[in-house]
């Protein structure tokens, strides 16, 4: 992708409000009229996601039907136009037609926000039953969560076992035949890349320009500059990440517990949602999901959940055997470390933040991750090669 310059605060917020206030039920009602349906309530819901806009819509059909559907109303950033919305449509459909993977049936969508009835992008979905994993985890019986756990691993096992046709590459899905684009993730549209090694430097280029063409980031992180430059030098140069040798799996990359609805009487996986961020991809979060539900509870219902969730699962072959399928990153872990923290600095979302001040607090602590990764690769790089940043 292009290096386009990144959107102020300012600017992000007036495009939100803008599509936010083509949601209307007048527009609703010409986007429903395809589908022979009128809109009867429709509601903007408070989710945890920090980057679309999901509504609930009640319907009625001619012959006074009712039917609830979801609209999701994609994030008009101009590093993500058309690449979210498209990706998202394009593996749920594939999932649905070569899993068994639960997910909600595509009604009608835009990634073009120039011809779309309601001026943004969005996807119009059917809406699952269940609750999610966030609202049920806490009513919910250890035994029914290590069922509701097994059925995950089933699913990221058949995800895993996707093979898709072209060059093993890091990347998201640009068409209906699931070919490779950039990478859809909170960060700029890059790629597709072959290696890791790559996928690092082309983040690590990226945020260096950034800092160079952007007069406010400069001021805050110009002394960031020449440690970045070096460390895209070391990687260049260190042998370690010559011979990668890293298989890339269909991933959703955010099974977090409020992407999973469920029942939490019988323990079944109703539905998996958000599927933006799937990729091709090294990244092991698929196969760690269940931190991420600890991760998302306010930690009153936890009190020891995770450890015997975990206990109990290790005695279970299903997830011995995916687990060994486990990327190890070695050495490269060192620069994801630092290359994540530097695109942090460089890129957000007005979407994760409440006023203009709280940018600037992004700023300043992902100023300090990243100063502290490049102070912890340098201490062992050194040791290793005798080069000092």
């Amino acid at each position: 992708m292009e290096f386009l310059m990144h959107p102020t605060y300012g600017e992000q917020c007036e495009e939100v409000n803008l599509i936010l206030s083509k949601v209307t039920k007048e527009n609703l009602d010409k986007l429903l009229q395809r589908l022979d349906l009128h809109c009867v309530l429709f509601e903007h819901l408070k989710t945890s996601g920090r980057i679309n806009f999901i509504f609930h819509l009640e319907t009625q059909s001619k012959s006074f039907k009712s039917q609830e559907l979801i609209l999701k109303v994609s994030n008009p950033h101009r590093y993500w136009r058309r690449f979210r919305t498209r990706n998202e449509v394009f593996t749920m459909k594939y999932v649905l037609q070569h899993t068994t993977i639960p997910v909600p049936k595509i009604l009608d969508y835009s990634d073009d926000s120039t011809t779309s009835i309601l001026s943004a992008e969005y996807i119009l979905m059917e809406k699952l039953p269940g609750n999610t994993l966030e609202v049920s985890m806490k009513n919910m019986s250890e035994e029914t969560l290590f069922k509701i756990t097994l059925e995950m691993i089933d699913y990221v096992k058949q995800l895993r076992r996707i093979k898709l046709s072209g060059e093993n590459q890091i990347g998201s899905f640009s068409d209906e035949e699931m070919s490779l684009g950039g990478i859809v993730e909170d960060s700029p549209m890059l790629g597709p890349f072959s290696t890791v090694k790559e996928y690092i430097i082309g983040n690590l280029h990226w945020a260096i320009k950034r800092i160079q063409t952007d007069e406010f980031l400069f001021e805050l992180t110009k002394h960031l500059l020449s440690p970045l430059e070096t460390v895209v030098e070391c990687i260049q140069r260190d042998p370690n990440v010559f011979n990668e040798n890293i298989p890339f799996r269909f991933t959703h990359t955010d099974l977090n517990s409020s992407n999973i609805l469920v029942n939490e009487h019988d323990g079944h996986v109703l539905g998996i949602l958000d599927w933006e961020k799937a990729a091709m991809t090294f990244s092991n979060n698929d196969l760690q999901f269940t931190s991420a539900w600890f991760d998302d509870d306010d930690g009153d219902n936890n009190d020891g959940r995770e450890k015997r969730l975990q206990d109990l699962l290790e005695q279970e072959k299903s997830y011995t055997t995916l687990m060994e399928d486990k990327v190890h990153l070695k050495e490269l872990n060192w620069y994801l470390e630092i290359m994540f923290s530097a695109v942090y600095v460089t890129f957000y979302s007005c979407t994760w933040f409440k006023n203009e001040e709280e940018v600037t607090e992004h700023i300043q602590y992902y100023v300090q991750k990243t100063e502290e990764a490049i102070s912890s690769f340098n201490k062992d790089y050194f040791f290793k090669n005798m080069v000092q940043l």
